[in-house]
C-alpha cells in the first residue's frame, strides 16, 4: 500500500524472523540443497533430479528462506534443486515477463490478486488434493474458506501459517497505577474503561492506556464486513455496522491525554509507555518488544452481540503456479510444508500453525524463551468468517484508516469522514482499473 500495507506489516515482522531462526541454526548461501538424505531414504531408489522455481511474494532474502524453510526442505527432497526468487531481484511481473519459470509462489493472502490472479498464475489444485486423498479438514476452517472464495469453490494454495492475534498488556503499568489486569472475555466497552484509567501523566511521563493496530483491524474486523463490494468494486464503508466499528475505534483515540502519534503498538513494544496493545498479524515473537519485561496476553476483546468471535484470520499460503511443469513434485513440497512435523517446527519458532490443533496452539513459540509460561493459546481465537476479499482491500483500509484519524484529530463528523473515505477509495479503484487497460 502507498499507505502502510497490511502485508507490508507482515513483511517487516517476517524480516525479523531471520534474526530469530538464524540464532539457532546455520544458513546456506544458495537455494540449492547440499545435504544428503537420511540413511533410511538413501536405501530407496533415487528420484529423478528436477528443479523447482519458487517466488516469495512477501519479500525477504535467501538467508531468511534457508532458515525458515530451506534447511528442512533440502534433506527431505534431495533430488530437488530449489531456485528461490525475491522481489528485490525482480518484481513478479518483470520475472514472469522475462519468461521465468515458476512452480510455487508463497506469501500473505493480500498479495494474491495483484501478484497471481492478475497475471493468470493461479492454479486450482483440487485434482491433486483428490489424487493424494489430502485432508483439508486438518486446517483452521477460515483458511480454507478464504481459498474457496478466491478460487470460486476450488483451491489455489495451502496455508503455511497464520498471523496470531491478541491483546497484550504491560503488567508493570497496571501495577504502577493499581489497576486490575484485563481478563479473558473482556468487551470493547470494558477495555475502553481500562484505557481511560491508564491514560495519565505521572511526573514528566505521559502514559497511554491502549494502542490498536487500526489499519489491520479494519481488514480482519470481527463482524466480517467487506471493505469493497466484490461485485461493484465500490467502497462499502457507509453502513451502520461500519459506523459501529469506527465509533468503537475512534473513542479510544479521543480519550483525554491520548496522542495518536505516541499511543502506538510500536511504542508499546519499545518505550513501555503504553499499557495495552493489539496485534492481528503477529508472528515471530516480536510482540511485545524489549520495552515490555513483565507482560500478559489475552484474546482480542468481544462485542457483546458476537461473544467469543475473534478477528478474521490472516493466512500465508503456498500457491501452485499455473505455469508449473512439475505439479506433482510441487504438491509434494507443499504437503510437507503443511505436515504435522513441519507445522510443529514453524509454530515453535513463532510462525503460528495453520492447523486446527489445540495441542499445537499451546506449544506456540516454545523455542522462544519470552513465551515460557505465557497464555499463548489466547493467540488462536475462534476466527470470524472471512469477508469478501478483493484486490482493492489494501487501498480501502488505508482510506478508512485515514478517516479514523480525521475524526479523532480534526473533529470531522463520522458521516462526512466515511463519505470522503469512500469517494477517495472509489477514485483510486478507478485509477487502478484504468492502468490495466
Amino acid at each position: 500500500m502507498a499507505k502502510k500495507s497490511f502485508y507490508g506489516t507482515m513483511i517487516a515482522m517476517l524480516a525479523l524472523t531471520s534474526v530469530v531462526v538464524s540464532a539457532c541454526s546455520g544458513s546456506q548461501s544458495s537455494g540449492t540443497q547440499t545435504k544428503s538424505p537420511e540413511s533410511g531414504e538413501a536405501q530407496q531408489k533415487p528420484q529423478e533430479p528436477i528443479e523447482l522455481h519458487l517466488y516469495s511474494l512477501s519479500g525477504q532474502n535467501m538467508e531468511w528462506f534457508d532458515n525458515t524453510y530451506g534447511k528442512y526442505l533440502y534433506p527431505k527432497f534431495p533430488h530437488i534443486k530449489f531456485k528461490v526468487h525475491f522481489p528485490s531481484e525482480a518484481s513478479i511481473t518483470d520475472y514472469i515477463g522475462t519468461k521465468g519459470p515458476l512452480d510455487i509462489a508463497f506469501g500473505a493472502y493480500t498479495n494474491f490478486h495483484i501478484s497471481l490472479l492478475n497475471l493468470n498464475l493461479q492454479n486450482d489444485i483440487t485434482d491433486l488434493i483428490s489424487k493424494n486423498k489430502f485432508d483439508l479438514n486438518r486446517f483452521e476452517p477460515t483458511t480454507i474458506e478464504l481459498q474457496r472464495q478466491m478460487a470460486n469453490g476450488g483451491i489455489y494454495g495451502l496455508p503455511a501459517f497464520v498471523g496470531t492475534s491478541g491483546l497484550y498488556y504491560n503488567k508493570d503499568l497496571f501495577d504502577k497505577f493499581a489497576v486490575p489486569y484485563p481478563k479473558e472475555g473482556i468487551t470493547w466497552d470494558e477495555l475502553y474503561d481500562l484505557a481511560v484509567k491508564l491514560t495519565r501523566k505521572d511526573g514528566d511521563i505521559q502514559y497511554y492506556g491502549f494502542a490498536n493496530d487500526n489499519n489491520s483491524y479494519l481488514q480482519v474486523n470481527q463482524y466480517s464486513l467487506d471493505l469493497v463490494d466484490p461485485k461493484t468494486h465500490k467502497a462499502s464503508f457507509e453502513t451502520d455496522p461500519w459506523k459501529k466499528i469506527v465509533q468503537t475505534l475512534t473513542r479510544f483515540m479521543t480519550i483525554p491525554g491520548h496522542d495518536v502519534a505516541q499511543a502506538t503498538v510500536a511504542n508499546f513494544n519499545t518505550k513501555g509507555t503504553v499499557a495495552m496493545a493489539t496485534n492481528y498479524t503477529g508472528c515471530c515473537g516480536f510482540t511485545p518488544g524489549d520495552g515490555v519485561k513483565n507482560w500478559g496476553v489475552i484474546k482480542i476483546p468481544d462485542f457483546p452481540d458476537i461473544r467469543g468471535v475473534g478477528p478474521q484470520s490472516f493466512p500465508n499460503y503456498w500457491y501452485m503456479s499455473s505455469i508449473s511443469k512439475h505439479r506433482d513434485a510441487s504438491f509434494e513440497v507443499m504437503k510437507f510444508i503443511v505436515s504435522d512435523e513441519f507445522q510443529a517446527s514453524l509454530n515453535a519458532r513463532g510462525l503460528a500453525t495453520s492447523l486446527a490443533d489445540t495441542k499445537m496452539y499451546a506449544q506456540y513459540g516454545k523455542d522462544l524463551p519470552k513465551y515460557t509460561g505465557q497464555n499463548v493459546a489466547a493467540l488462536f481465537p475462534k476466527h470470524a468468517k472471512m469477508s469478501n476479499i478483493t484486490e482493492y482491500q489494501v487501498v480501502a483500509s488505508g482510506q478508512l484508516n485515514a478517516a479514523l484519524t480525521n475524526i479523532a484529530t480534526k473533529g470531522v463528523d463520522i458521516n462526512t469522514a466515511l463519505r470522503e473515505a469512500a469517494e477517495a477509495t472509489n477514485k483510486k479503484i478507478e485509477e487502478a482499473k484504468a492502468m490495466k487497460k
